[in-house]
């Protein structure tokens, strides 16, 4: 009896699947790899933070260690940021 119940309920999942139409991809509104004004006007303002960063470093004549170690995080945070955005 129990066999039963389970192969009706599995037989009945089953031709539901097959009958199931395929999903379709998202409509997207700009084209693969372009970019959004919203993304592009957050790599401008990622891109204004890390010169911002840089010139605040160089502005005494002297880039320190710190301020090399935070160049360099920013600059990989930046280049995250566009890639991310650029591939979505």
């Amino acid at each position: 009896m129990n066999r039963l119940v389970l192969s009706a309920c599995v037989g009945a999942l089953l031709s539901g699947l097959l009958q199931a139409a395929p999903a379709e991809a998202a409509p997207y509104r700009h084209g693969y790899g372009k970019i959004t004004p919203a993304e592009h006007a957050a790599i401008a303002r990622s891109q204004h933070r890390l010169n911002a960063i840089k010139a605040g470093a160089r502005a005494d004549g002297h880039v320190t260690a710190w301020e090399r170690a935070k160049i360099g995080m920013v600059q990989s945070r930046h280049n995250a940021l566009v890639w991310r955005l650029s591939h979505n």
